[in-house]
């Protein structure tokens, strides 16, 4: 960025300043504020961070920030109700009540699911762009969570669209392999839970309606040569979920990758079978003395 100061010393005239302006390339951004029209878009970005050192980055300039996508312009921000600040060419303003943001280099950023609500509601991007934004943003175990709670905080009249964007998505995979398999069951008309709590275990997928739980375990990182406190967590696990009333399956990426068609279907009638019989849909009833504490804490070879 440039102040008209700084363009002085470079040997320009204000006449000069003017013509480049009219010509398209210099930006003003505001009085005696100035920035290259050929500049990249996050060199942009971070000039107009400057001037607006109390605004919340929103949109896809606050998931750029994230590493989530591209650098776009116009940059949504928000600002309170009461800001005197004036919008240009580089930014859409939005005034607001004040929302939650991190700070990502000393600028702060909307929470990634208030920046796809802001994406959606100012800006022109994809929908995949924006799944795939919100699949990273909120990765992992703790993913649904930290979606939900983000959520809850969202400004916004597009919130029931970010909520059906992250099951899309999903939220709370950790892997390209579980996005698949995801994807997979959602496509013949199932609702899998990624990372589905039940009891002390996490399994890769639930199945709510039809309590069935499904892991999907490499061959290498479960196999018991290869990792076998992996391999005795995992024969616990599923002693746990017969226990408790619920059908576990399991299958390998070997499975996925020769027998895919099979695998969507074993597990898609195993939840049809479940919904039709009574008292196996949801509430199935478990062993009167069904195993409650996990295995690295009762196990031997795993204390």
């Amino acid at each position: 960025m440039y102040t008209r100061k700084d363009l002085f010393e470079k040997g320009m005239t204000q006449y000069r300043i003017e013509k480049e302006v009219a010509e398209g390339r210099l930006l003003r951004l505001r009085r005696n504020c100035y920035v290259p029209a050929e500049a990249e878009a996050k060199d942009k970005l971070n000039a107009v961070a400057q001037l607006y050192p109390d605004a919340v980055f929103s949109g896809t300039a606050a998931l750029a920030a994230y590493g989530l996508c591209e650098v776009r312009l116009p940059a949504v921000i928000r600002v309170d109700n009461n800001s005197r600040m004036r919008a240009d060419d580089l930014v859409h303003m939005v005034r607001s009540r004040p929302v939650p943001a991190n700070r990502v280099r000393g600028v702060k950023m909307a929470l990634p699911a208030q920046a796809v609500a802001d994406a959606l509601s100012f800006e022109h991007c994809s929908k995949w762009l924006l799944k795939d934004a919100l699949a990273q943003a909120y990765r992992g175990l703790n993913g649904r969570g930290r979606f939900a709670a983000d959520l809850e905080l969202v400004i916004s009249k597009k919130r029931d669209a970010v909520r059906e964007l992250a099951e899309q998505a999903p939220v709370g995979t950790a892997s390209k392999w579980e996005q698949r398999m995801y994807h997979e069951m959602r496509r013949v008309g199932l609702k899998p839970v990624p990372n589905f709590r039940l009891g002390p275990y996490t399994w890769d997928l639930g199945f709510e309606a039809g309590t069935t739980v499904v892991d999907l375990d490499s061959l290498y990182y479960h196999a018991p040569e290869n990792n076998h406190r992996e391999f005795l967590i995992g024969t616990w696990k599923t002693n746990h979920a017969v226990q408790h009333g619920w059908a576990p399956l399991k299958f390998t990426d070997e499975c996925t990758d020769y027998h895919l068609k099979l695998v969507v279907e074993t597990v898609q009638e195993t939840v049809a079978h479940r919904r039709s019989v009574r008292g196996l849909k949801s509430s199935p009833q478990k062993v009167r003395r069904a195993l409650v504490t996990p295995a690295w804490r009762f196990h031997q070879s795993l204390l």
